[in-house]
């Protein structure tokens, strides 16, 4: 070892980068401590193993006489007795005028087995003619990106040894830095990553992977560098012609789609996707049916494409046809579609090439032909058919002015629209109670009416939905179709379906019902049923209306004749009974004041007595004619409106106690035993004179129709309000009587056995709601009844 050139104290364990002046590599010679201790920089033959100096030393003379860079393998010098083969790559530097200065270089341990330095040198020159023909540049980097070795450089110029140079001076030359600095630096952060630039005027994609040692430490990047000019000038071209077909696709007013053999949409212009209003991204890679599911308004139009698809593979050639495609707010449209399917040599499906054109206003030019054509026609049936709808209702309001009978009425209405409106018809009305009664049924068939009675117990209940009670709340026509084998009709007479038997057995499969209003008022409804399945258009709805209206006046009108004869009736059964009622007490008062005139001219009786007896008979008949009349006035001021409260603080339990009090002559005189609770006070604000009133008519009531049996009058205060309960065990009121007590000039029972005007209850009832109050009753035949009235306390 020569002196001077002190050995490493261990093999070289990492890659050193080193510089040298010409002069000293042309002219070795040992050098002193001091030139050794200077600062500058590390020279090669310090780190070269002494068996090959020799060698080293005549690679570097070669590069400082042609300034070729060149490499050498070697091994490294060691203290220890220890080496490591070593890779040196060696450049030149020159200066401006382009003298050789300086040598630079790197010197990297190599890892693994080595061939014997003849055999490495064929290998490394056999793999540089193979790298070099290959369009790649590969390269390694230390942590400070700067290069430790090459491979395939030639692609960037011949003679460029890249070794010790930054990483930027070269491949980031065509490149935004950022870029290229970005993508090393996730290298040495252990991810790989990749970018494009330009170099020597050709276009090289990058990509970087991170470099580790044997120990896993990420100790540079290794990168490959190919050359993808040609690859992106024909991409570049192959853009070219895309968008030259876009234009060409963009720019026809034909709707265009091209699919691949499994239905796929593969491409399609803005009017096709227009067409079926899809963006331009999402739709591609999808069939007709996977689009279906993705829109609901378009669904049934791209299942009918699919299904056109499948018909033109199995034809195997073009094929041609119309398809109508609805489009949001506005007219379907035409599209005249031809399909083109393409297939593979084997057979085997390639393609389809699907062309629509819009053909929409030739259509609708077509079809406004036809319909000025149609309509001619119809207007010529129409105006038939109004002559004979006039000629039917003309008919029909004859037949139902023949007559005022309300019952007779009922039936005409039943078969006047039949046969011409249908098989069966029905007639509901609504009851004073909201209550629906079917009062008429009618079939054309006279042989078939026994079959059509269970329907009459078909009624609707107004408190349900649907049917014939939705016609009746909302006064719309109703029409219901049911094809063979389906129920829907059921719903429009019942909810119970007792009569599915019926309506099968006579086959009526079309309903129509619309509502009978007569002067704003909903009387009911009128149904017709046919055994003809979409027996009933709109005309149909119209005419059965214009008949309902007729029938609603022709029932109004015998209602209200039926009602005021029941009124002439009852007027004159009132004055009948008003004139003996009135007769009674004027023949009191008149028999009263003939005896005190027979007093006067002398009668035989003591006067006093006499005098007395008579005045106090005056006096009760007085009051009687008194209470008559004022009982007719309050039916009139009640119908009216104009009888006003004069409200006050009032004790019930005292009004109730005077009012007994008052009436005790008369149950004396009728031997009617009374028990009064009344004890504990029960105030509230009411009208006094009204509160005796109704006491009054109640006891008045229980002593007519008491039958001399105990009167039982309670006086209570329950949950706040006042409570007047008055109990009989007289002959007590009929079932079929209860809901009518409560009427004007309404008898429990006959006037020939109980006299009165049939007013006392009615005003009761009309005093108490006026309070704000109720009154119920609860009674049975031969038991008596039993009077509650409750009176809120405010």
């Amino acid at each position: 070892m020569e002196e001077g050139l002190p050995l490493l104290g261990s093999p070289l364990p990492s890659p050193v980068f080193w510089k040298a002046e010409v002069e000293l590599v042309t002219h070795p010679s040992p050098r002193q401590p001091s030139e050794r201790a200077s600062p500058r920089p590390v020279f090669l033959m310090e780190l070269v193993h002494p068996r090959d100096r020799e060698h080293t030393l005549a690679v570097l003379r070669e590069v400082a006489a042609d300034g070729r860079a060149r490499r050498c393998l070697h091994r490294s010098a060691a203290t220890n007795g220890g080496s490591r083969w070593c890779l040196t790559s060696i450049r030149a530097i020159r200066d401006e005028s382009g003298r050789i200065q300086e040598l630079a270089g790197v010197t990297q341990p190599m890892r693994g087995p080595l061939f014997a330095g003849e055999e490495f040198q064929q290998h490394e020159s056999g793999l540089r003619q193979l790298l070099a023909q290959v369009p790649a540049f590969l390269y390694l980097t230390d942590r400070e990106l700067r290069f430790i070795a090459t491979a395939g450089s030639e692609l960037a110029g011949p003679g460029l040894e890249l070794e010790g140079r930054p990483l930027l001076d070269v491949l980031g030359a065509g490149e935004e830095p950022s870029s290229m600095l970005a993508a090393h630096r996730h290298a040495l952060g252990g991810e790989p990553a990749r970018y494009d630039t330009e170099w020597s005027h050709r276009t090289f994609e990058v990509r970087v992977e991170p470099a580790f040692d044997e120990e896993g430490t990420c100790t540079g990047t290794l990168g490959i560098a190919i050359d993808v000019t040609e690859q992106r000038r024909e991409e570049e071209e192959l853009r070219t012609s895309a968008e030259r077909l876009r234009t060409l696709l963009e720019t026809t007013s034909d709707s265009i789609y091209l699919k691949d053999g499994e239905g796929r949409w593969l491409e399609a212009n803005d009017t096709g996707l227009q067409l079926f209003q899809l963006s331009r991204a999402g739709y591609q890679g999808l069939t007709d049916l996977e689009l279906a599911r993705r829109n609901d308004f378009f669904r049934e139009a791209l299942i009918a494409c699919y299904a056109s698809d499948q018909r033109t593979w199995d034809a195997g050639k073009p094929t041609r046809m119309e398809e109508i495609i609805s489009q949001p707010g506005e007219s379907p449209r035409v599209i005249d579609v031809t399909k083109v399917p393409l297939f593979h040599p084997n057979g085997e499906r390639k393609g389809l090439v699907v062309l629509g054109r819009d053909i929409t206003r030739r259509r609708m030019a077509e079809q406004e032909r036809d319909r000025l054509l149609h309509q001619e026609k119809e207007a010529r049936a129409a105006a038939e058919e109004a002559r004979r709808r006039s000629e039917f209702l003309s008919s029909a309001s004859r037949v139902l002015a023949d007559s005022l009978d309300y019952d007779a009425t009922l039936a005409t209405v039943a078969r006047l629209g039949l046969p011409v409106l249908g098989e069966w018809c029905a007639v509901d009305l609504v009851g004073e109670d909201l209550h629906v009664a079917r009062v008429a049924t009618a079939h054309a068939e006279s042989s078939k009416e026994p079959s059509a009675r269970p329907l009459e117990e078909c009624v609707p209940d107004l408190e349900k939905p649907g049917g014939i009670a939705e016609v009746i709340r909302n006064r719309r026509p109703f029409v219901l179709s049911v094809q063979p084998g389906e129920e829907g009709m059921l719903a429009l007479c019942d909810h119970e379906r007792s009569h599915l038997e019926t309506v099968r057995e006579l086959g009526l499969r079309s309903w129509l019902s619309v509502p009978l209003v007569a002067r704003g008022r909903t009387m009911g409804a009128l149904t017709f049923a046919s055994v003809r399945p979409d027996r009933y258009r709109s005309e149909d709805v119209m005419l059965t209306g214009d008949l309902a209206w007729r029938a609603a006046l022709a029932l109004d009108n015998a209602r209200l004749y039926r009602e005021s004869q029941q009124a002439i009736q009852a007027r004159d059964e009132f004055l009948s009974i008003a004139s003996h009622e009135l007769r009674t007490p004027i023949t009191a008062l008149r028999l009263g004041i003939q005896r005190l005139f027979r007093i006067a001219r002398g009668g035989a009786e003591p006067p006093w007595k006499t005098v007395a007896a008579s005045l106090d008979g005056v006096e009760r008949q007085g009051k009687r004619l008194t209470l008559l009349i004022d009982s007719l006035l309050d039916v009139s001021r009640l119908q009216s409106h104009h009888i006003q409260l004069d409200l006050e603080e009032v004790d019930l339990s005292g009004v109730v106690r005077d009012v007994v009090a008052q009436l005790g002559s008369v149950l004396a005189r009728t031997h009617t035993p009374l028990s009064l609770r009344a004890d504990t006070p029960v105030v509230g604000q009411w009208d006094r004179v009204r509160l005796e009133q109704i006491v009054t008519n109640l006891l008045d009531n229980a002593i007519k129709y008491g039958a001399q049996a105990p009167i039982e009058v309670t006086v209570a205060l329950e949950n706040g309000a006042a409570v007047l309960t008055l109990r009989d065990r007289g002959i007590g009121i009929s079932p079929e009587r209860m809901p009518f007590i409560f009427g004007r000039f309404e008898r429990a029972v006959s006037s020939r056995h109980y006299g009165g005007l049939g007013l006392g209850l009615y005003i009761v009832r009309q005093i108490v709601e006026l309070h704000g109050g109720t009154i119920q009753v609860e009674s049975s035949p031969g038991k008596g009844s039993t009077f509650t009235v409750r009176l809120p306390r405010g």
